[in-house]
Formats: C-alpha cells, structure tokens, sequence
C-alpha cells in the first residue's frame, strides 16, 4: 500500500470532521448497534467510483472512532484499524492507482505548502506505511515509528503558524495526553535550514508542545533513543 491512514486524515480534515458529525450508530429489530443509513451510502455499493475510495476511507475512520467508544466494542483501535488499512491496499490494486502520489498532487496545489523551503528536497524516499519522506534519516524514522504500531502523521502544520511544518507528529491516545512531535535535524551547516530550526523551536516553546529532537548520532541507536525520550512523555509502546 502506498499511502497512510494518517495521510489521508490529515490531507482530509474538513471532511473528517463532516463525516464525525454525520455519524450515528442506530439499534436494529435484534438489539444490535448498526450504522445510519446516510452513513452507511457506501457500503450497500457493490462498485465503488475513484472518487468514493478516500470518502469511504474517511467515513470508515470516524465509525472506528465511535465504535471504539462502545463500552461493548468486541475489537481494539488497531484491530478495527488493520482492517482498513488492508482495505486500502484492496482499492489501489483494484483501481491500479497509487493513493499517495494523489495526495502529493492535491498538496503540491496549496501555495502556502510549494512555497516551504523543504520543496528543495522531494519526497521521494518511501516508507513502510506508505509514507514519502524526504531523507532516508527520516525514513528509518517512520518505518521505526510503524514497526512499532506508534500512530503518526508526516509534515503537520504546526499551531500558531500555517507555513512551518513538523517531521512527525503522534496524536495524542485520550483526552489526557498531549500530542508529541519529532524533529530530525539533518543539515546543521545550511544557514537557510538553521534559520528555519530556529523559527520551529520558537514555536515549540512558545506553544508548550512535547518534543523530541533526533540528529545523526541518535540514528545509531534509534530505539533506545526513542524509547527513553517517549517514556519521559508516559508514551508506552511494545
């Protein structure tokens, strides 16, 4: 598969946030939570358009969430999630498409995005989890970040300013955490990209957000690193 669950969440946030409004779970003639039938518009099809395959995958993303929110849901978020993840892999073969280069085209459309300074270095290096990335540092990163089942998004606007991105970002797992966010930092003797290092760790600190920071020698060691500096968050992975 070449494109992320969290790619097409974050590439498609206005209508997630349609889809979560719209979703409701009705009780059927059994007793048995079922899905609205506005929800439900898609899967009564037995062929889908190439236009349905990314609302679909956004619906399909916000029933995981309200399911998961059952006191009775029988499945785990990563189960329900695998589940779709395969899903997607089924839609790209069946469609002979490729998910993420699509996502690229729509992103590479947005002038605030083509004008970021990392538009130097394409995302050309793929990861795992379908991911393209724009080093093999940070892809080592990412396929680190899903080997470990670690939920995660690349390049994410950071808060307070619409033209600076992060490297990774983990959602936070309830109500309680605060979102993470990893930077590597790979050119120390550009002054262009120091400028910028600048300008993102301002923005850390003046948002109070949890960050990790990785540069070449932690590469060596990636898990322990991560590992540590992750526990220092009360994040727990296997």
């Amino acid at each position: 598969m070449s494109i992320s669950i969290n790619s097409i969440r974050e590439a498609y946030r206005p209508l997630l946030r349609q889809r979560q409004a719209e979703i409701q779970l009705d009780i059927d003639r059994d007793g048995k939570r079922i899905l609205n039938e506005k929800t439900s518009r898609f899967y009564a099809k037995r062929l889908l358009d190439k236009t349905d395959i990314v609302d679909i995958i956004i619906t399909s993303v916000a029933v995981i969430e309200t399911m998961s929110k059952l006191d009775e849901c029988q499945w785990t978020v990563p189960e329900l999630y695998e589940g779709l993840y395969n899903g997607i892999g089924y839609y790209e073969h069946s469609f002979h498409i490729d998910l993420g280069k699509v996502l690229n085209s729509e992103r590479e459309r947005d002038p605030e995005f083509k004008n970021e300074p990392n538009e130097r270095f394409p995302a050309t290096f793929k990861a795992i989890d379908g991911h393209y990335v724009r080093s093999e540092a940070e892809q080592t990163i990412d396929n680190f970040l899903f080997r470990n089942g670690i939920i995660h998004a690349y390049e994410k606007r950071l808060p307070g300013d619409k033209s600076i991105y992060c490297d990774f970002y983990i959602p936070p797992r309830n109500q309680i955490d605060q979102p993470i966010y990893i930077e590597y930092w790979g050119m120390e003797n550009d002054e262009t990209y120091l400028e910028k290092k600048k300008s993102k760790l301002e923005i850390y600190q003046s948002e109070h957000l949890q960050l990790i920071e990785i540069t070449k020698n932690e590469l060596e060691n990636l898990k322990a690193y991560l590992t540590e500096k992750l526990q220092l968050f009360h994040f727990q992975f296997a």
